[in-house]
C-alpha cells in the first residue's frame, strides 16, 4: 500500500491495483491537465491537476466502499474504487475547454473511455488485473448498481471538486459536510438515495454549487480564454493541421505547443494572446432576460459571430461567441428517503426550490472582441441578436 498526502483530504491509502493504474502513461498525463483550464488566470493558485481530483475522488470511493463492505460484493467494491481512479482519464488537456470543440468533430465525451483509450497501454493493464475499459466506462457513466455513486444527480466526483477547487482558488464556498453526506447514502430498490438524516448536509453542497459556478466555474475571464483557445483548436482540425485522437493524447503544454507552432495563425495569435494574458474584452455580456428563446442560439455560434464580425467590418476571428446550455442544477432531483417514501430533494427544501431557480439566472452569453473593437462589436452584436442597449449587464470589472 502507497500513503500519498493530499492536501484536501490528508492521507490517501493507495492499494496495489490502483498504484498499477496509476503508473500508466494515461493517468500520468493528468498530472498535465489542469483541473479548472484557465481560471489560474483569475486565481493563481487554482493550479491543481485531474490527477489530484482523480486520487481525491479514488479515496472518497474508498470511505464508502468501507461503509458498505458487509452488503456488496468485495469484487463489486474493487471495481468501484478503481473506476473511481479512472473516472477523468479519459479527459483532453484544458479539461472542459477543449472537450466542447473535440465533440463537435467526433462526438465523443470524456466518459466514453473504452473508444478513448483503446490501444493504449491502460487498456492492456486492465486487462491485466481482470477487467475491462468497457467496463469501467459504464460505471464511469453512472451505470450499474454502484456507478450512480460515482456519476449521478449526487455524487463522490462533485463532493471532491467542489472542496478541492474551493481549497485551491482560495474561495471560501466549497464547503461540504462529505464524511456525513457519504454516510447518508444508500443503495435501495436499485437506486442511490440519500437517508433524512442527510438533507441538510445536500443542502450545503448546493449552496457551494451555487457560489462556486458564477464566481470561479463561470468567471468571465476563463470564458473568454476557453473561447480563443477553442477558436484556435477548431481551426487546426478544420484545416487538417491535427485530428481529434491526437489532440485527446496530449497535456496541457503540448497543445499550446501544437497552437503555436502549427502554421495557423488564428491558433497561433490565440495562444500568443493567452500567454501573454492579452485576453479578448466583454463587447456583450447579458442574461436570459435579454435574449429571447436563448435555446434556438445554441449551435449557431460561428454563423452568428462571423455575422457579427461582418457587420463591424472586422475579420472572422476577431468576434467570438459564448452561448452557454441551459443551467441546470442536477442535484435538485436527487431521491430522498422520507419515511419509506421516495421524494425529490426539491420537495423537501425550500432552500435547494430557492436555488435551482436563482441559478437560471446567472446564465450570460459573451461576445468577445480585442479590445480596441469593443464599441463597434458591441453595436453590431446587439443589432444582430436583437438586444437593446437598456438590457446591457453592468460588467464586473474585476480580473
Amino acid at each position: 500500500m502507497l500513503v500519498i498526502r493530499d492536501a484536501v483530504h490528508g492521507h490517501v491509502h493507495v492499494e496495489d491495483d490502483a498504484i498499477t493504474l496509476l503508473n500508466t502513461p494515461q493517468m500520468q498525463r493528468l498530472r498535465r491537465v489542469a483541473q479548472l483550464g484557465f481560471c489560474s488566470l483569475t486565481y493563481p493558485g487554482a493550479n491543481h491537476t485531474r490527477f489530484e481530483h482523480s486520487l481525491g475522488t479514488y479515496h472518497l470511493a474508498s470511505v464508502l466502499c468501507s461503509l458498505m463492505e458487509a452488503s456488496i460484493d468485495a469484487d463489486e467494491l474493487r471495481t468501484f474504487r478503481l473506476a473511481a481512479l479512472l473516472h477523468d482519464v479519459g479527459h483532453p488537456p484544458l479539461s472542459h475547454i477543449s472537450e466542447r470543440v473535440l465533440s463537435n468533430f467526433d462526438g465523443l465525451s470524456h466518459t466514453q473511455i473504452e473508444d478513448i483509450m483503446r490501444a493504449t497501454e491502460l487498456g492492456d493493464t486492465l486487462e491485466g488485473l481482470g477487467l475491462s475499459l468497457k467496463e469501467m466506462g459504464g460505471l464511469i457513466r453512472g451505470k450499474g448498481r454502484l456507478g450512480p455513486l460515482l456519476s449521478s444527480e449526487i455524487d463522490i466526483d462533485r463532493m471532491d471538486y467542489l472542496v478541492r477547487d474551493g481549497h485551491y482558488t482560495g474561495v471560501a464556498y466549497g464547503l461540504v459536510d462529505i464524511q456525513h453526506l457519504l454516510r447518508q447514502l444508500a443503495l435501495k430498490s436499485g437506486k442511490v438515495v440519500l437517508l433524512e438524516g442527510g438533507v441538510h448536509a445536500a443542502e450545503s453542497l448546493l449552496v457551494s454549487r451555487f457560489l462556486m459556478y458564477p464566481t470561479v466555474y463561470l468567471h468571465h475571464v476563463s470564458a473568454i480564454a476557453g473561447c480563443m483557445v477553442g477558436a484556435g483548436m477548431e481551426s487546426l482540425l478544420s484545416s487538417g493541421s491535427t485530428t481529434t485522437s491526437e489532440i485527446r493524447k496530449m497535456d496541457d503544454c503540448e497543445l499550446f505547443h501544437c497552437l503555436l507552432n502549427s502554421g495557423d495563425e488564428l491558433a497561433c495569435e490565440m495562444a500568443t494572446r493567452i500567454k501573454s494574458r492579452r485576453l479578448y474584452k466583454r463587447a456583450l455580456y447579458v442574461g436570459m432576460d435579454a435574449v429571447q428563446m436563448p435555446s434556438l442560439l445554441k449551435g449557431r455560434e460561428k454563423r452568428l459571430s462571423a455575422l457579427i464580425a461582418a457587420s463591424a467590418g472586422l475579420c472572422e476571428g476577431d468576434v467570438l461567441l459564448d452561448i452557454p446550455s441551459m443551467p441546470e442544477m442536477e442535484e435538485t432531483k436527487v431521491l430522498v428517503d422520507s419515511g419509506g417514501e421516495f421524494k425529490r430533494l426539491e420537495e423537501l427544501s425550500d432552500i435547494v426550490k430557492v436555488l435551482a431557480t436563482a441559478h437560471a439566472k446567472r446564465w450570460r452569453l459573451g461576445v468577445f472582441c480585442p479590445e480596441e473593437h469593443v464599441a463597434v462589436v458591441a453595436e453590431a452584436a446587439r443589432k444582430i441578436l436583437g438586444i437593446s442597449q437598456s438590457t446591457q449587464h453592468t460588467l464586473d470589472m474585476e480580473e
